[in-house]
């Protein structure tokens, strides 16, 4: 704002027009912040589409173990043991035992990102803490014969939360079975929210998709089981 005080003792004030360079500028910021968002909820939208496929190709081949074990004659909690173990890429957080790293990882004393990445490069990716001590319980968890014994073994977020389902059916003649796989799928990647308002929501805020997985194999188990 400009001010001038004339010889009467009268003063008037007069705004200054806004620079058209601020104008610009203001603009071009929103407009960017409107193109991050879009942006960002396309990238987002796109990973949680990949995560969700790579979980369905998860639910198939969990039917595809269970099926080949109803089909060399184990009972439905063979085959249950067989499925759970399957889908654990899809079971989320493992919650028993309660399961915590000893080890550090060598990247983890390197400050500088450019010496990160060389290191990064050199090493032996190998196999995970965890992925190992999964190794170890695994095959003690399908050894368990029950319910009760097999959750002191081994459990995980999505086991205990009843988000998996199975169903299985014969063909007409009995000769072949089908066995299917399904999971309220969690979407929890960042503005899904505003990406997909639809499907039931579970009590930590995420909302569930119903997919399902299933495989057919052939009943043979009559040939050497009487």
């Amino acid at each position: 704002m400009k001010c001038a005080i004339y010889k009467h003792g009268s003063m008037q004030c007069h705004a200054l027009p806004v620079p058209v360079e601020n104008r610009r500028s203001g603009q071009a910021l929103v407009e960017s912040l409107i193109v991050i968002f879009i942006l960002s909820l396309f990238l987002f939208g796109l990973l949680q589409v990949a995560i969700a496929y790579n979980g369905r190709l998860i639910l198939h081949h969990a039917a595809a173990r269970a099926a080949r074990s109803r089909a060399v004659g184990f009972n439905e909690w063979m085959a249950l043991k067989a499925q759970r173990v399957a889908s654990i890429p899809n079971s989320g957080e493992m919650i028993f035992p309660d399961f915590a790293p000893t080890g550090t990882s060598p990247l983890s004393n390197v400050t500088h990102p450019g010496e990160t990445i060389n290191l990064a490069f050199r090493l032996d990716a190998g196999i995970s803490p965890r992925a190992a001590f999964e190794r170890v319980r695994i095959p003690a968890y399908l050894d368990s014969d029950n319910h009760a014994r097999a959750e002191y073994v081994l459990n995980y977020e999505e086991w205990e939360r009843g988000a998996f389902s199975h169903s299985e059916r014969s063909s007409a003649l009995g000769r072949a079975l089908t066995y299917e796989v399904a999971q309220e799928f969690p979407l929890k990647m960042p503005m899904m929210e505003l990406i997909y308002p639809f499907g039931r929501r579970d009590e930590q805020g995420f909302r569930r998709i119903s997919m399902a997985g299933e495989a057919t194999a052939g009943r043979h188990s009559d040939l050497y089981l009487e």
